[in-house]
């Protein structure tokens, strides 16, 4: 009798380990939110880049130097931080400035969450 109950508790054991490793897998893969990814080209590290949300508000000749897109959660605080790394992308690239250009709503069918993603582009003034 002994024998048995030790050898259930071992096989209750081993499964509950396991989901418990998976949930936090699980966790931690939907609160990890992957940085911008960037394409383009890559200038001396700036301090500070203007922000921008209409090309026609910048008012000064300027040539797109790389495009961003990043994930964010849809919230106002998943939003702002989403914005902060675009924002720190943009310097290490050597940007003056960051538009933010567009959201992109990505759907999927069935059990997959929707995804979010804020799209940007990096630029360079061309006259000081």
């Amino acid at each position: 009798m002994l024998n048995l109950a030790k050898h259930t508790k071992k096989i209750i054991r081993k499964p509950l380990n396991f989901l418990c490793f998976l949930g936090i897998c699980m966790f931690l893969s939907t609160c990890s939110i992957s940085g911008p990814t960037y394409f383009g080209a890559s200038y001396p590290p700036t301090d500070t880049v203007q922000i921008f949300y209409d090309t026609k508000d910048i008012g000064r000749p300027y040539k797109v130097i790389g495009r961003m897109v990043a994930p964010t959660s849809g919230s106002e605080r998943g939003n702002e931080i989403t914005k902060l790394r675009l924002i720190a992308r943009a310097k290490k690239a050597g940007a003056n400035a960051i538009v933010f250009s567009d959201i992109i709503w990505q759907t999927h069918e069935g059990t997959l969450p929707d995804d979010l993603f804020i799209k940007a582009e990096a630029i360079l003034f061309t006259e000081k």
